[in-house]
């Protein structure tokens, strides 16, 4: 028995709420804003952080600053052999929110939809880019967007309101190399650079229309919807694997908290795997071994992958840009935010971005392989105070490359990695829900990855060698990074040891609760988001992702929210659609087709065809159906006439399943 510890709030919804959304993040407060708003359904959302409802968490150029806070759960990789060899104890560091709203409150949001292939290449039609498309929820908007208009449940999407002279200077450049400038969210995409973001966070537009109580009380009231900071510990499910409830821990007591209709898992890559590993659903061999009774073994933690990235402070230019320390401390760049919603304190980092096959990828049937992202700034830009840190740079490295830029103009020209060959899996560290995940994502195991990046670096030089490059007197870093000094500088050899040192990531980690049908052994959910075997257990967030996306993973992580939410709330009306029933006299052997049309069109209002209410069918007349519209069992009564029950019902046929002790038809 768990104790189940008590608040201060009624006890029914959060006893018996219809939901638990596990998970307050990009994805989670979509689904607890989307089912709560409709007024049917009562959601119990449980995040692991605070509120932290600040204003001051929504400026775009402070994000950084939250990186390795309390805001933050601080993940960070094992030693990666062939990767990251630049990086303290050869990890890498990921940052993932830990905070109401998720890592879109520590992360500066980057809108981007993907190429349309992204989506046909997840295995079935209705997760196709003709079927998703719509489930992407943005209005481009021009100019400011007023706090009314933020505040209806959509991500507005805006042109950068302010920006450097790199901005234009690398838009320009990529036209003198022949790309196309394009909206990278248009419906076909293959090759642009026009740089939009997204507004607000997901608790702005989502969750914030619904607020009722005050900021910082133990529980938020979202319409419907009952937002509780509680630890998360495992999904509680029954002996046949039905889902009911969660357990959680809060102030160090243990309790649980059941729901009548769903568990919805939507804590991210990294926790949704973490969870259903706890609960006894993940790698047999992998739970026997940390003694966690298996349930069911299912590939959970398995085809993780992420964006690769490098290059910080690859390019050193010779003009002077207005995002740095001292105009981002400037009063006068406050009054321009606060007052005219623009000025440095509105950039997100990231200013321009460009999307491109390499020669290693066939435009003509593959999505993007490289995106590159130009960011007017560095690790050495605030000479070593805080952004060097959180990347894990090692001393040597800093000390050999980074510290001698300190108080140069730099910026960062990233290749992406758009679809790695390498992947990786996320293991539990032991059997107790404290303990951070063992996060393996095997790093640049596969060559192709290497390789590709390379062809990013090639292509950054070619970009600052363009006249609209060099109008900025923009040159590679001509330091060299320790551990290649045994090859000589810009050579193919100096660079790929470079790709192996500065290995960074561009914090999209996706795939660890992968979406496929039930006869793929690599699957945890199929493609309604429910987990394999399971009943009421949905995965709804960025680890049910089969690959990644061509660019930020912010957009596509929403769409599969508002997609699952459709889809859980169609089940459930399913659900509603009880048998409708009423005792006729009827001859023994008048055939389905004898019927009376009446009946035939009870279809579309069955209430009004029947005198009796509508009821559930009871399990001793379960059998069969005989079709999709009808069932029928017959017995004789007393007065020798035959007794015909005759069913309408509205599930489809699977599910009706004989009763061995129902009377013959």
């Amino acid at each position: 028995m768990w104790p189940l510890w008590s608040f201060e709030f009624d006890a029914p919804p959060l006893n018996h709420p219809n939901t638990n959304a596990v998970g307050g993040g990009s994805a989670g407060s979509v689904v607890a804003a989307r089912l709560a708003k409709s007024g049917k359904n009562s959601v119990l959302l449980i995040e692991a952080g605070p509120d932290c409802s600040s204003r001051l968490l929504n400026i775009p150029v402070f994000s950084p600053l939250l990186l390795g806070s309390k805001l933050d759960w601080s993940y960070k990789t094992q030693p990666q052999f062939d990767a990251c060899l630049g990086l303290d104890n050869n990890a890498s560091l990921w940052p993932r929110g830990k905070v109401l709203g998720g890592s879109s409150r520590i992360n500066n949001i980057v809108y981007m939809r993907g190429h349309s292939r992204d989506y046909d290449s997840w295995g079935d039609s209705s997760w196709s880019h003709q079927e998703v498309h719509n489930y992407f929820p943005h209005r481009t908007t021009n100019g400011n967007v007023s706090e009314s208009e933020l505040l209806r449940g959509f991500l507005p999407v805006n042109e950068l309101p302010w920006t450097t002279d790199l901005s234009g200077a690398m838009l320009r450049a990529g036209e003198q190399l022949g790309y196309t400038m394009a909206d990278l969210n248009a419906a076909a995409l293959h090759r642009g650079n026009k740089r939009q973001y997204v507004a607000c966070d997901n608790v702005v537009c989502y969750m914030l229309p619904f607020v009722s109580s005050a900021a910082g009380n133990l529980a938020t009231k979202v319409g419907c919807c009952h937002v509780f900071p509680l630890f998360p510990l495992a999904v509680l499910l029954s002996d046949k694997y039905e889902a009911y409830g969660v357990q959680y821990r809060r102030f160090g007591h243990v309790g649980r908290v059941r729901a009548r209709k769903a568990v919805i898992l939507c804590a991210g890559t990294v926790g949704s795997s973490k969870i259903l590993m706890l609960s006894g659903m993940g790698p047999k061999h992998h739970l026997q071994s940390l003694k966690i009774p298996l349930i069911q073994d299912l590939p959970v933690g398995q085809n993780l992958q992420d964006h690769v990235t490098t290059g910080l402070d690859l390019v050193i230019l010779n003009q002077t840009l207005p995002l740095n320390v001292a105009n981002i401390a400037s009063l006068s760049s406050a009054l321009d935010y606060l007052f005219y919603g623009t000025g440095p304190w509105t950039s997100p980092g990231c200013e321009a971005v460009a999307v491109v096959h390499s020669d290693l990828s066939d435009p003509e049937t593959d999505p993007p392989d490289l995106q590159l992202m130009a960011i007017p700034s560095g690790a050495s830009s605030d000479d070593g105070a805080h952004l060097y840190t959180t990347v894990g740079i090692t001393d040597k490295v800093w000390q050999g490359y980074f510290a001698a830029l300190s108080g140069q103009q730099v910026a960062s020209f990233l290749p992406v990695l758009l679809h790695p060959k390498s992947k990786g899996e996320i293991l539990l560290r032991d059997g107790d829900p404290n303990s951070l995940p063992l996060i393996n994502p095997r790093y640049l195991t596969h060559q192709r990855d290497v390789d590709t990046l390379y062809r990013g670096i090639l292509l950054i030089k070619k970009i600052i060698s363009t006249p609209a490059m060099q109008s900025l007197g923009a040159s590679l870093n001509p330091n060299i990074m320790p551990g290649c000094e045994q090859y000589l500088f810009d050579s193919e050899d100096y660079w790929k040891c470079y790709i192996r040192h500065l290995t960074l990531t561009a914090y999209h980690p996706v795939g660890t609760c992968k979406m496929g049908p039930k006869s793929d052994p690599s699957s945890v959910v199929d493609f309604d988001l429910r987990v394999h075997n399971s009943h009421h257990l949905y995965v709804i967030d960025a680890s049910i992702m089969p690959s990644l996306p061509s660019g930020n993973i912010n957009a596509a992580v929403v769409m599969i929210a508002e997609k699952g939410v459709e889809i859980v709330e169609r089940y459930w009306a399913h659900q509603a659609m009880v048998c409708h029933k009423r005792e006729v006299f009827l001859p023994s052997k008048v055939s389905l087709k004898a019927m009376p049309p009446i009946l035939s069109t009870a279809w579309t209002a069955p209430q009004s065809m029947f005198s009796e209410p509508s009821v559930t069918i009871s399990p001793l007349y379960s059998a069969p159906m005989g079709s999709s519209l009808f069932s029928h069992l017959t017995r004789p009564d007393s007065s020798g006439e035959y007794l015909t029950l005759w069913f309408l019902c509205q599930k489809p046929v699977e599910e009706w399943l004989p009763n061995p002790d129902a009377p013959p038809v």
